[in-house]
């Protein structure tokens, strides 16, 4: 999703310093940060998504599979994060700590799911980018189809590099 693969070589580089922190401030960072990022890029999103289909779906019906599209993105992204956030993060903080967690059923199992809800997130947005051809509004576009497009393309490059510090990073730790 990220459009410039040279500007994504330098996030990676900028994210792999994350290999040599704790696992404690891996995960804080994640949810101070990219959890943050997430939840405030979906609130403004929507906004945009919800505006551009009362505004124009009438004249542009490609606003309104946009709009179901982002809900749908939205509403699975937020149970993820929450899953995250009161099942797997705690038990790899617990783990941490030196508290007893059940390995297969705390960690390794939630782990798995969420790799998968990962990818599922990435198809979803996949197809608000071909719906979008490629998050980029044609010229003479409405105001709030550029909006609409920008907020989709900052929080695309948000969650690859989110996904990317977890899959790649966190989850490569505790596994």
């Amino acid at each position: 999703m990220i459009q410039d693969p040279e500007q994504w070589n330098r996030d990676r580089e900028e994210l792999d310093a994350w290999k040599d922190v704790s696992i404690t401030d891996l995960v804080v960072h994640i949810m101070k940060r990219y959890h943050r990022e997430t939840r405030f890029g979906m609130a403004e999103l929507e906004g945009y998504a919800e505006e551009a289909a009362l505004l124009e779906g009438h004249r542009f019906p490609l606003f309104l599979q946009i709009r179901d599209e982002v809900d749908l993105f939205c509403t699975e992204m937020r149970g993820h994060l929450k899953m995250e956030e009161v099942t797997l993060f705690p038990a790899i903080l617990a783990k941490e700590q030196g508290r007893e967690v059940q390995v297969e059923a705390e960690l390794m199992d939630p782990l798995e799911l969420l790799e998968d809800e990962h990818t599922a997130a990435a198809g979803l947005l996949k197809r608000i980018w071909h719906l979008t051809q490629g998050f980029k509004a044609p010229e003479g576009a409405p105001q709030i189809q550029k909006e609409l497009y920008k907020a989709c393309q900052t929080l695309a490059e948000s969650l690859v590099r989110h996904v990317y510090l977890e899959n790649d990073i966190l989850f490569k730790k505790i596994g």
